[in-house]
């Protein structure tokens, strides 16, 4: 009993003293969080979509550069952010090479596209096509310090025959084609609803048959602007490439709106068919 009552007195003096124990905390009810942030899970981090899985579209102008519609395409390109690339002639480069020159400072693909484009010249024999490209990747080193590989048939690859082929491939040269025509050389000039229409309906056809989509356009050759007779050849091509120009904001903002992201043509792009 006196160890009891002892034990008694020593408690109540401790808390009337105000010694400096600290009273437990409060504990939380059995299963309860102790804070909302033990109560809340961390967040997951948002899956990162892999490059490869992106689909991919490819814009392409022929016959360039030019000294006007060339900088124009590629303003609305700069203010779109978007990569294309440009199938290129030598006889061009040697009239605009600063034109190339923004092409490349712009982060935009080259294409070799023959010196001439000269039909007659260009495929009279496999040698004659090998020095068409030989010339123009003269005219493209002499601005950009080398020249490149991969290479558009003028007309397409369907005029090249197998000896040409193979004698190009011994060279290390690459065909890219292209399977999204927005026939913007039409004779008679093409409409800018003419060429939004050709690509939409070119883009769904080649997502039918699962291939990626590379879209053939022209920022077209050098020509004289001033003088320009109505209803004549040159009054078409003028007509067409101003048609182009106001074409494709639309045909950029229709290829996002279908998810696709901008590729500039290399060595690893797909077949067109």
């Amino acid at each position: 009993m006196l160890y009891k009552y002892a034990m008694l007195l020593l408690l109540n003096i401790l808390l009337m003293s105000g010694c400096g124990i600290t009273p437990p905390a409060t504990l939380a009810p059995p299963g309860e969080p102790l804070s909302l942030a033990e109560a809340a899970p961390a967040p997951e981090p948002e899956p990162e979509i892999p490059p490869e899985s992106l689909k991919k579209v490819y814009l392409t102008f022929d016959d360039g550069p030019n000294s006007y519609y060339t900088g124009l395409v590629l303003d609305i390109l700069k203010d779109y952010g978007v990569k294309a690339s440009f199938a290129v002639l030598g006889v061009n480069i040697d009239r605009n090479p600063d034109v190339l020159q923004r092409i490349l400072n712009e982060g935009h693909g080259i294409i070799n596209h023959s010196y001439s484009h000269d039909y007659n010249r260009v495929y009279s024999s496999p040698e004659a096509f090998l020095e068409e490209l030989e010339l123009c990747n003269k005219s493209i080193a002499e601005v950009v310090g080398s020249g490149v590989k991969i290479f558009r048939a003028p007309g397409g690859p369907s005029k090249i025959n197998k000896e040409t082929f193979e004698l190009l491939r011994q060279h290390g040269y690459i065909s890219i084609s292209w399977n999204v025509a927005s026939a913007d050389t039409d004779p008679k000039g093409v409409s800018k609803e003419q060429i939004l229409a050709n690509v939409q309906n070119g883009v769904k056809l080649v997502e039918s048959i699962k291939k990626t989509p590379i879209v053939l356009m022209h920022d077209g050759t050098e020509i004289n602007r001033n003088g320009v007779i109505p209803g004549s050849a040159v009054a078409s091509f003028i007509r067409s490439r101003e048609s182009v120009v106001a074409a494709l904001p639309e045909i950029i903002e229709y290829l996002r709106e279908q998810d696709y992201t901008f590729a500039v043509v290399d060595e690893n792009t797909p077949p067109a068919w």
